[in-house]
C-alpha cells in the first residue's frame, strides 16, 4: 500500500527587540540557545525524516547580531556584572527577569534554583534577604536553565548542573560565552541538513507582518464584517512585497538559499498577498484548514484538505497547503502532559486514521497527491514538555522512521507539479489567518484599532516625505515602518494574551513609531507618548471573597449572583501561544458549609458534539462529564453525594454536597486540586496547561 505524506514544518520567530543599541528583550537569545539549535541537532538521528523550517529575518538577522557582537540584551547585561557591584537597581531587575521562564520545567527540578525562586515569590520586593552568593547564583541558574538538551550535553554545563550553587564569576562568563557558541553553530547546522537534503529552509515576510492587513485594512472585512476600522486606513500592498521580496533576498545572501516557500505571518493569505507572492516566484505558501473551508464553503469536504492546491492569479500560480489544526495543535499543546511513547503512539495511530478517510473517501490511489501538512510553534511550545520535549520527538521520529505506512517529505517536496492537479484549482481565497479564519487577534479590539491607526498615520507622513525628504532619509524611515507592521505588537494588544512582560511590546512599537517622526524631523503626535490600553495583568486564579448563595438554574438571575465567587480564568492563562477551539472561558467556585458550587462560562454556545470534562484529583478523585445538557459523574470508588444540582442553559452550573470532598471533617477551608479538558471538533484542550489547578474555598 502507498504510504502517507507527511509535511512538518517548524516556524522559528521572534519580533525584533532593539531599543536604543540594546535588545529590549532576550528571547532571542534564550530560545536560540534552547531550540534553534538543539530541534534540529535531533534530525541527525533520524536521517530519513525529512522535515521544513521556517525561518523569519526578524530573528536570524537578531542572532547574527548577538554573535558579532554588535548589541547584547539586558539580561545579559545585568548578568554579566559581578554580583558584588549590583546596584539596588540592578538587583530589582535581576529579580523581575530571572524568573521568567517555565517553573514546572526550568526551576522547580533544580533544588538551589527553586529555593532561590521561592523565596523571592514570599517577598518579591525583598533584596536584602539574597547574599551576595545568592545573587551570582541566579545570574548563573536563569542562563543555565536555557540550555537545550543536547547544549547541555557539554561536560562543563553539566559540571554546573551538578555543582548546583557556590557557583564562580569565571564560571557565569563562560557560560554566557557558550550562549554566544550555540547562536553561532545555527547557521552552519542549517546549511548541513539542508546540503544532507532532510531539510527545507522556508521564510516568513521580513519583520512578520499580517500580510492582508497590510494590502488593505479592510481585507479583515471579509470574515469579520462588523469589525471595527481604524480613522486612517492602511493600504500598502508595496509594504507587503518589500516584506516579502527582502526576506527572499535575505535568505539568499545568508545561507546561499532562496526559500521556495513561504509560511505567511500567521498563516494570514489573501487574494491580493498570494498574488504578490505568485509575482515573485514564491512556489508554495500556506495557510489553515478553516481558510480552505470558509473559502470554499458549502463545497468543503474534511478531507480535501490533506491535499495540495494550486492557486491560479493573475501574475501566475502558487501552491498552497492547509496545515491540520487538531495534528499540530496535539502536539503544541496536548501532548506535555503525556508519556511520550503514548503520546507518539497517539499521534501516528491519528495519521493512519486520516490515513483510512483518504482511501475510503477517494481511494488508495489518492495517496500518490495527498499530504498532511503539520504546522507549528518550533520554540514556545517545548517548554511545556519535561526535557525540552526530546523525548516525544525522539519517539515520534522513531515511530515515523519504522513504520512503512508514512513517509515525511519537505514541503517543496509535497507541491511538486503533479500532486497539484487532483484537486480543482483555488481561483479565491476569503483572507483569514490560522486562528479562526479571521484576525480578530490583531484587528478585534479597540486597542488594535488604535495601534493600527497610529501605525497608517505615521506610514502618510513617511509618502508625504517622499517629495522632499532625501531617499536615504525615506529609507531609515520606511525601515522604522516595516518594523512597526510586525504582528506581534498586535498579538499582544487587546485581552486575548497575558504575559509579564506584555507591556514592553506597546513600549517597542510606539517607540518604533516615535523614531519615524523624529526620522522625518516632524513633531511626534503627543498620543505616541501614551500607552495603549490598560496593561492588565489579570490573574488566572482568584480566591472566594465571601459568602455566595446560586440559584442553579443555567442562568445569572442576578448580577451579583456570583460576586464573591473564586474563579480561574482560562483565557487568562493563554499567552505567546494560541489554540484554536478554546471552549471554556472561565470557571467559577463557591462553596458554603453543606454545598460546593460551580459555573462554567463558555466562549460560545456548547454544541452536541462539545464535552467538558472536570476531573478532580484531591481530597476526592472522580471526574465529571457534561455533554449532551446532561452531567455524569465517574469515579471508581463509590461516592456518597447528599445533595446535587445540574443546570445547562447560558451558562453551566452545577452544585454538589461538601461531603464529597470532605467527608465528615467538616473543615473550613476545602483545598481541591483539579483539571479541565474540552473536546470538539477543533481537538481537545487542557486547562491548566501544565500541571493542575489548586484552589482554595
Amino acid at each position: 500500500m502507498l504510504p502517507l505524506k507527511i509535511a512538518i514544518l517548524w516556524h522559528f520567530h521572534q519580533p525584533y527587540y532593539l531599543k536604543d543599541d540594546e535588545m529590549f528583550l532576550p528571547w532571542v537569545r534564550l530560545h536560540g540557545v534552547k531550540d534553534y539549535w538543539d530541534l534540529p541537532e535531533l534530525f541527525h538521528e533520524f536521517p530519513n525524516i525529512k522535515q521544513t523550517i521556517n525561518l523569519v529575518p526578524s530573528l536570524t538577522m537578531q542572532i547574527e547580531d548577538y554573535v558579532s557582537g554588535k548589541y547584547s540584551d539586558k539580561v545579559q547585561r545585568l548578568s554579566k556584572i559581578e554580583a558584588h557591584n549590583l546596584t539596588a537597581q540592578d538587583k530589582s531587575e535581576v529579580l523581575k527577569l530571572f524568573f521568567l521562564c517555565n517553573e514546572e520545567n526550568m526551576i522547580f527540578p533544580y533544588e538551589r534554583y527553586n529555593e532561590l525562586y521561592n523565596r523571592y515569590r514570599q517577598n518579591h520586593d525583598g533584596i536584602e534577604n539574597f547574599s551576595e552568593q545568592d545573587w551570582l547564583d541566579i545570574q548563573v541558574w536563569y542562563n543555565l536553565t536555557w540550555f537545550g538538551q543536547f547544549s547541555r550535553q557539554r561536560s562543563f554545563i553539566k559540571r554546573l548542573f551538578d555543582k548546583g550553587s557556590g557557583f564562580t564569576e569565571e564560571e557565569k562568563i563562560i557560560v554566557l560565552d557558550l550562549h554566544l557558541e550555540v547562536l553561532n553553530n545555527i547557521k552552519q547546522q542549517m546549511k548541513m541538513l539542508c546540503n544532507l537534503n532532510q531539510l527545507e529552509i522556508s521564510c516568513t515576510p521580513f519583520y512578520h507582518p499580517i500580510l492582508p492587513l497590510l494590502c488593505d485594512s479592510k481585507s479583515a472585512l471579509e470574515a469579520m464584517p462588523d469589525a471595527q476600522l481604524p480613522e486612517t486606513i492602511f493600504n500598502h500592498p508595496e509594504d507587503a512585497l518589500s516584506q516579502i521580496d527582502e526576506s527572499l533576498k535575505y535568505y539568499k545572501k545568508y545561507l546561499g538559499i532562496k526559500p521556495n516557500g513561504m509560511w505567511p505571518s500567521e498563516g494570514s493569505i489573501s487574494n491580493d498577498v498570494l498574488n504578490i507572492m505568485a509575482n515573485l516566484n514564491v512556489i508554495w505558501t500556506s495557510s489553515d484548514e478553516e481558510v480552505l473551508s470558509a473559502s470554499l464553503k458549502e463545497k468543503f469536504v474534511n478531507a480535501q484538505k490533506y491535499f495540495p492546491y494550486r492557486f491560479k492569479t493573475k501574475s501566475g500560480e502558487i501552491a498552497i497547503l492547509f496545515r491540520d489544526h487538531s495534528l499540530s495543535d496535539a502536539i503544541g499543546f496536548l501532548y506535555s502532559n503525556w508519556n511520550p511513547d503514548d503520546a507518539a503512539k497517539d499521534f501516528c495511530n491519528r495519521l493512519q486514521n486520516i490515513k483510512s478517510t483518504l482511501i475510503n473517501t477517494y481511494g488508495e490511489d489518492s495517496l500518490k497527491y495527498a499530504v498532511v501538512p503539520i504546522i507549528l510553534d518550533g520554540e514556545n511550545c517545548w517548554e511545556f514538555y519535561k526535557d525540552n520535549g526530546i523525548h516525544f520527538q525522539r519517539a515520534f521520529y522513531k515511530q515515523l522512521s519504522n513504520s512503512s505506512g508514512f513517509q515525511t517529505v519537505t514541503c517543496s517536496e509535497a507541491t511538486i507539479p503533479e500532486n497539484l492537479n487532483y484537486m480543482p484549482e483555488l481561483t479565491s481565497i476569503r483572507a483569514g489567518s490560522w486562528i479562526n479564519a479571521d484576525f480578530k487577534i490583531w484587528f478585534g479590539h479597540p486597542e488594535h484599532v488604535a495601534a493600527w491607526d497610529m501605525l497608517a498615520k505615521a506610514r502618510e507622513e513617511v509618502e508625504k516625505a517622499k517629495s522632499d525628504k532625501p531617499s536615504d532619509v525615506i529609507k531609515k524611515a520606511m525601515e522604522e515602518i516595516y518594523i512597526a507592521e510586525g504582528s506581534d505588537w498586535f498579538w499582544w494588544y487587546g485581552d486575548a494574551h497575558i504575559a509579564p512582560n506584555k507591556s514592553d511590546f506597546d513600549v517597542l512599537f510606539r517607540w518604533h513609531i516615535e523614531q519615524i517622526y523624529k526620522i522625518l524631523n516632524l513633531e511626534v503626535p503627543e498620543n505616541v507618548y501614551f500607552k495603549i490600553g490598560k496593561y492588565s495583568q489579570k490573574a488566572s486564579v482568584i480566591e472566594q471573597s465571601g459568602e455566595v448563595q446560586p440559584i442553579i438554574d443555567g442562568r445569572l438571575s442576578t448580577e451579583t449572583e456570583w460576586d464573591n465567587a473564586g474563579y480561574f480564568d482560562a483565557q487568562a492563562s493563554m499567552s505567546a501561544m494560541h489554540q484554536i477551539g478554546e471552549l471554556v472561558k472561565r470557571l467559577w467556585y463557591a462553596s458554603d458549609k453543606n454545598t460546593v458550587n460551580f459555573r462554567i462560562d463558555t466562549t460560545r454556545a456548547v454544541s452536541e458534539k462539545d464535552a467538558i470534562e472536570i476531573q478532580f484529583i484531591e481530597p476526592a478523585k472522580f471526574s465529571i462529564l457534561i455533554k449532551n445538557n446532561l452531567l455524569e459523574i465517574n469515579s471508581d470508588t463509590d461516592i456518597n453525594i447528599h445533595k446535587f444540582n445540574f443546570a445547562q442553559k447560558d451558562v453551566i452550573e452545577f452544585s454538589l454536597s461538601r461531603n464529597v470532598f470532605d467527608g465528615l471533617k467538616n473543615d473550613n477551608i476545602l483545598n481541591i486540586e483539579l483539571t479541565i479538558r474540552t473536546f470538539t471538533n477543533e481537538g481537545e484542550i487542557v486547562y491548566p496547561r501544565q500541571g493542575t489547578l489548586k484552589i482554595k474555598i
